[in-house]
């Protein structure tokens, strides 16, 4: 594996594509619901059922939330001897999953405020869209959670 090239540059271009497509799927439903979203017909006393819905959809939310950061499928597995274009594909792997997983929750989020409008489920979202930033694929992100050496990191920007 060590005649493959390491290109940062495009690694980290693949990574972001990934990283704002996915935010992107999940901004786009919320953002039209909404903008749809009549205040003025939020009933005071919601329905049982919904306010329950809701709830357990925040609670699926928080869980979600706590899995991409504790959860055991979304820890790097980094060994020894791994080389750097190893811990490259291990980074975009984990982290792929990451946006995944509060993808589908933020999309969760979208769906719940079309079931029954709350401002619950529009914090929560938020706090989906806060982790997104903490989770940005930036180069000392990426050279913090993969521990590389500083000849690693120098090895990312040599051509």
């Amino acid at each position: 594996m060590e005649n493959e090239t390491i290109n940062w540059k495009d690694f980290h271009h693949q990574i972001y594509q990934i990283y704002h497509g996915i935010i992107a799927l999940t901004l786009v439903p919320f953002a039209l619901l909404f903008l749809e979203w009549d205040t003025s017909s939020i009933d005071e006393r919601m329905d049982n059922l919904l306010f329950i819905l809701s709830i357990l959809l925040v609670c699926l939310v928080a869980y979600a939330s706590w899995y991409v950061w504790r959860g055991a499928k979304v820890q790097y597995r980094l060994g020894e001897k791994m080389e750097l274009i190893d811990k490259l594909r291990e980074f975009k792997r984990v982290n792929t999953k990451k946006y995944l997983i509060l993808g589908v929750a933020g999309i969760t989020m979208a769906g719940a405020m079309w079931l029954a409008p709350s401002f619950i489920l529009v914090i929560a979202y938020f706090s989906i869209l806060v982790q997104y930033s903490f989770l940005r694929p930036s180069e000392d992100k990426f050279v913090r959670d993969m521990r590389l050496t500083k000849a690693d990191r120098q090895k990312l920007h040599e051509k």
